[in-house]
């Protein structure tokens, strides 16, 4: 079962067209996703270049051996080199107990094109996750949401750390708290087969003094190393410095990439879409982290960090680049190009959002000389249990049913099991009284032209009581049909918690705790990269 994407709830006019009309938004990208073969090309531009990939590949070993990979991530970093290998890159920010369950989806996407890819070309193309693990914005990732025991949506907060401090995550350390979201999520949720197995891995993984994105790859390398994925954490300062020739030309051109995508979002909204990043002119693409993660402004020459008194000449900047590069951390819109300059990118693997900023990106791109990656949708899916489906067979009902208000479905079935006969005598009885009382204002104006505003206020006052009566019947019938409501709010938590899809607010854990490790296996089977639609999963 599929659905449009642009037929989901919230999708821009720009992304509408990038799923059905691709020729429209061309401009915005560097290769059709939809061939294969496009994206076969863009291999020789992505690695027919410098790279720093011998002082690279050792840090990644490092790190995915810290993450406990296995043999075979180890060898596809060995392809990098030995087999001058692409990479299809995708990436997040390092959500509490693995963020929401599009994260799983990211980087099964990237596994599966990686695979196809290589069809044409054995072992030349490896999947690679990029932790944003420099991202400040630590409320979007200490929570994650899940249905309790009662079918309601519940939420685990972690507050061992503010979320006024820009701290970028990479530098956060977990508390003992951490033990405590761990038993709240095993007393809100159903005992099962497989809960205790899920929850001592996870465990391992979220421990009191692991950094928190250290937990979060962790986890990740669990749930996917047998597919060989490769995590990199770009916050390491050996690999700030593999980036900084790039950060060097952002500071020494005064934000190359600042004038660049100011001219293409122009573009964009010359032709009706709308800017994903508003940018700032005046600024750089890069932050100052030495304290916090600030922004950093150039202003006469100076280069002013937002909210701190540290001010620096180009000469003086530059230094502190050499020396610390891990005092800086590229943004939203320089973020890919760090990334870009590292890896043989051929494919980003991008949900909508980030699919929106990439096209304001292509001039950044070609002002800082980097091959800009083709931009494939990760695969978004709905996952279907039984029991909702049961539901919506019921009541003849689609999943895109769900994603409407609830209150008004429940009253549109509960109205549509009503007695024919009782919506029958309904209607005429309105429109009775409405002709009625036509006749009768048009008597009464002929006797008494002053008592016709008595007529109407008459008539308005019985089609509310007739109304209210209307009401209070359908009222009456959900009252006695409980089931309904029930059965379509728990479809609706199920399919739209919080009102949000459902990719975007639930998280994978609570789905291990009933079908254990192996629904990895199944979501892997599952997950179709040759069809571009929203696709339904039944589980």
């Amino acid at each position: 079962m599929k659905i449009p994407m642009s037929q989901l709830p919230g999708i821009s006019p720009l992304i509408a067209d990038y799923f059905d009309d691709y020729e429209k938004v061309a401009d915005y990208f560097s290769a059709n996703y939809r061939s294969i073969e496009s994206i076969i090309a863009q291999s020789a531009k992505a690695k027919n270049r410098e790279l720093p990939l011998a002082q690279l590949l050792p840090i990644l070993k490092e790190q995915n051996k810290n993450y406990g990979c296995g043999k075979a991530t180890l060898e596809k970093i060995d392809w990098l080199s030995d087999r001058q290998a692409c990479a299809v890159v995708t990436g997040q920010q390092t959500g509490l107990f693995g963020g929401p369950l599009f994260t799983i989806y990211k980087a099964l996407t990237a596994i599966k094109l990686a695979e196809r890819l290589g069809r044409n070309c054995s072992n030349c193309y490896v999947p690679v996750f990029w932790l944003a693990s420099d991202d400040h914005d630590f409320r979007e990732v200490n929570h994650i949401n899940f249905l309790n025991k009662s079918n309601q949506p519940s939420k685990i907060l972690y507050e061992s750390h503010s979320v006024e401090t820009k701290t970028p995550v990479s530098k956060i350390t977990l508390t003992d708290e951490i033990s405590r979201l761990l038993e709240q999520l095993d007393a809100e949720t159903h005992p099962s087969e497989f809960k205790q197995e899920v929850l001592d891995k996870l465990e391992e993984a979220y421990s009191s003094g692991t950094l928190f994105t250290d937990a979060f790859a962790k986890w990740l390398m669990t749930l996917l190393k047998p597919f060989g994925l490769i995590i990199i954490d770009a916050s390491d300062k050996r690999i700030k410095q593999l980036g900084a020739p790039l950060f060097e030309k952002e500071i020494s051109q005064h934000s190359p990439s600042s004038k660049a995508a100011l001219q293409m979002s122009v573009k964009l909204q010359d032709t009706d879409y709308h800017n994903q990043v508003q940018v700032q002119e005046g600024f750089l693409n890069l932050f100052y982290t030495e304290n916090a993660r600030s922004a950093i402004q150039i202003e006469n020459g100076k280069f002013t960090v937002k909210g701190e008194t540290q001010q620096f000449n180009e000469q003086e900047i530059l230094q502190v680049l050499k020396t610390n590069p891990d005092y800086f951390s590229p943004n939203v819109m320089l973020r890919p190009l760090y990334q870009d300059a590292l890896l043989p990118t051929v494919a980003y693997i991008a949900g909508p959002g980030e699919t929106a900023y990439y096209a304001q990106m292509k001039g950044i791109y070609e002002v800082l000389d980097l091959p800009m990656p083709v931009i494939f949708p990760r695969k978004s899916l709905t996952l279907l249990e039984g029991k909702i489906e049961k539901a919506l067979d019921k009541y003849e009902l689609q999943v895109r049913d769900i994603w409407g208000n609830a209150d008004q479905l429940i009253n549109e079935i509960a109205k549509s099991q009503l007695p024919d006969t009782l919506e029958k005598h309904t209607k005429n009885t309105t429109l009775g009284l409405k002709e009625n009382m036509e006749v009768l204002e048009k008597i009464v104006t002929e006797l008494d032209p002053s008592l016709t505003d008595f007529v109407k206020n008459t008539q308005g006052r019985i089609q509310n009581q007739l109304e209210g009566l209307e009401k209070k019947i359908l009222q009456s019938f959900k009252n006695k049909n409980e089931v309904i409501q029930q059965q379509i709010y728990k479809a609706h938590n199920s399919l739209l918690p919080n009102n949000h899809l459902q990719e975007r607010e639930l998280n994978i854990v609570p789905y291990l705790f009933k079908h254990g490790f192996g629904f990895i296996d199944q979501l892997y089977e599952a997950v179709d990269i040759s069809n571009f639609e929203h696709q339904i999963v039944r589980i």
